[in-house]
């Protein structure tokens, strides 16, 4: 899980928000009828995204799903290639040609050879038709073994959508972090400013010592330092969230309101019940699944090699030329059966390798059924650590808050210190980080589970 760095936080010390941060607005759902995704930004400004706006981009332009999908359709590709064996093929040929010939009436022995200056055509028309009647399961394996391979091959592309989508989703949410995060460095930036003016009044009043004029100009100046760290790590996190959708054109330039998604108010199902569904709903075991069984067809097909093979031929051909220009056409109908005695060890060959993948299929299954029930469990103690850090982290910044307030109230009438106002501001940015923190934590944790379950 990626976690949202809180390190300018230790490059503000002595900083603090001073204004209270407004309350978060609600979630603005997807508009309606929004621009194509494949449209370039106006000049009216970078399109706000909302999270399903930004999967739905994803979905359209990922080029890793469009790869995804044209390996699903080479394996069906493979699919009609291996029923070839079970159609009659009919080849068909011409040919022409010109030559010398030997002279009439004359016997190739007695001198008389073939003369330089004579010459004869030669024309030929043919067909060839063969089919392979019966080859004991041979080829009914390796159409088995295409269909279970393209079949597998379709369950990838879900796994490549839900991976997508979940890559999608965490940078999303890292970006409104980000945009948070910068929302609380500009309230301590203006704090700072108005404290900075505050120190200087008092000392022109000489109601202060000048030391807290540089006291302040320190603050401010960390505080501008820490806003513009936090611009930074944004624009990172945009980026990120530009190559999970798949944007390639550069005028489109994505951006996030800083609203977290409506997050979700009931409490995770119980494991079993979770486990349950991620096995009957997750690509990836289809996937598996599928794999094994093509690997065991492929097996019976290795098998098979060695067995006799029974097929039919028909041919038939028609040669006019110089010598009879007007031939009876000929033709010919058999049937072949072969089989092979040894082979050099192919088909023993094949085996093995077949035997192989089929143990690697099943092993891989067995990790993912392995390391499931852990994923879940993780997902699931990370939304209930999380929403219990949020519950407490949205009371600290209350109490921050209020700290901050009488520290600044009893500094505006010259009683506080420069050192009792840093500290409540400290507090307070702190505390906002650390909300931020848990909300970013807990928003991830729950799409991690909607990952682990294929919903």
């Amino acid at each position: 899980m990626k976690a949202v760095s809180v390190l300018w936080l230790a490059v503000a010390a002595g900083t603090a928000a001073a204004q209270p941060a407004p309350p978060a607005p609600a979630p603005t759902p997807a508009a309606p009828g929004g621009p194509s995704p494949a449209s370039p930004t106006t000049s009216a400004g970078p399109e706000v995204l909302t999270l399903e706006r930004a999967v739905e981009i994803a979905m359209r332009q990922q080029p890793s799903l469009r790869q995804t999908r044209a390996q699903a359709e080479a394996a069906r590709g493979r699919v009609d290639l291996s029923r070839v064996g079970t159609r009659p093929t009919i080849l068909l040929d011409a040919s022409a040609g010109t030559g010398s010939s030997q002279k009439l009436g004359t016997a190739a022995g007695a001198g008389g050879g073939p003369d330089f200056f004579s010459h004869s055509e030669s024309t030929g028309l043919g067909a060839q038709a063969s089919w392979r009647l019966y080859d004991f399961g041979q080829t009914a394996a390796n159409i088995r073994a295409a269909e279970l391979n393209a079949d597998a091959a379709q369950a990838a592309v879900g796994t490549t959508t839900l991976d997508i989508r979940t890559s999608v989703e965490t940078s999303y949410l890292e970006a409104v972090a980000r945009r948070r995060l910068i929302q609380v460095a500009e309230a301590t930036v203006k704090s700072e400013d108005g404290h900075l003016d505050q120190a200087r009044r008092f000392v022109a009043a000489q109601a202060k010592d000048p030391i807290e004029v540089a006291q302040a100009q320190s603050r401010d100046a960390n505080a501008k330092s820490a806003l513009a760290q936090a611009q930074s790590n944004e624009a990172i996190a945009l980026a990120n969230l530009r190559s999970a959708i798949g944007w390639v054109d550069p005028a489109n330039a994505p951006t996030v309101a800083a609203t977290w998604p409506t997050p979700a108010e009931i409490d995770p199902p119980p494991l079993a019940t979770l486990v349950d569904t991620a096995r009957k709903s997750r690509p990836e075991i289809v996937q598996l699944d599928k794999e094994l069984a093509a690997a065991d067809a492929s097996l019976t097909a290795a098998h098979a090699e060695r067995r006799p093979v029974l097929s039919a031929s028909a041919q038939t051909q028609w040669s006019p030329g110089t010598n009879n220009w007007s031939p009876e056409p000929s033709w010919s109908a058999g049937l072949q059966l072969s089989w092979s005695l040894f082979d050099g060890g192919r088909s023993a060959a094949d085996a093995r390798i077949a035997q192989a993948n089929v143990m690697g299929a099943a092993a891989a299954r067995d990790a993912l059924l392995v390391s499931l029930t852990s994923q879940l469990d993780l997902a699931r103690s990370q939304i209930v650590a999380n929403r219990a850090n949020v519950a407490a982290s949205t009371e600290a910044v209350t109490a921050a808050r209020a700290q901050l307030h009488l520290a600044d109230a009893r500094y505006t009438q010259g009683l506080g210190s420069q050192i009792e106002l840093a500290d409540a501001q400290t507090a307070v940015t702190t505390a906002e980080g650390n909300l931020i923190q848990a909300e970013f934590q807990l928003a991830t944790a729950w799409a991690q589970l909607r990952r682990a379950t294929a919903q």
